[in-house]
């Protein structure tokens, strides 16, 4: 039993980090390349790998149902919010990604970073209502087809 949820969690975990690390190389990029930058340095693409892994293991905490179960889902996506924020700070902080004493890159910092999160969690709301209408709709077909069931 022990054995099993492990290996879920790799699963999980591994799939989960893919997807940030993707997505964060990508959103990067594409600010990079907006600042005339040609190409990323390798220390910036492990810092962004450990970023990732830090912020997958607080989305498997939040929202895998293993770990966190009673708090609502508002309150886990408004405290995730606020660490992976802190996350993102601190690795942009430590890792110098751009010039600390400068009010302005912070304040653009946060904005890109707010606006982000606010698409991403709108797109998987979107993406969920309408699996959650279709599997509705074949659950529905599936009980007038076998209604002893």
């Amino acid at each position: 039993l022990i054995m099993k949820k492990f290996l879920k969690f790799v699963g999980e975990f591994k799939s989960w980090g893919c997807l940030s690390f993707t997505g964060a190389l990508c959103i990067y990029s594409f600010i990079d390349a907006m600042c005339g930058n040609q190409t990323m340095r390798h220390t910036l693409i492990w810092q962004m790998l450990a970023m990732c892994g830090v912020i997958t293991l607080l989305q498997y905490i939040f929202f895998s149902g293993q770990v966190l179960k009673k708090p609502s889902y508002a309150l886990r996506l408004g405290v995730f919010c606020v660490l992976v924020f802190g996350v993102c700070a601190g690795f942009a902080w430590v890792c110098g990604w751009f010039p600390m004493e400068d009010p302005g890159a912070w304040v653009s910092f946060m904005v890109v970073f707010f606006v982000i999160f606010l698409v991403l969690c709108l797109g998987f709301e979107i993406h969920f209502r309408i699996m959650g209408k279709k599997y509705d709709a074949l659950l529905g077909r599936r009980q007038k087809e076998n209604p002893e069931e």
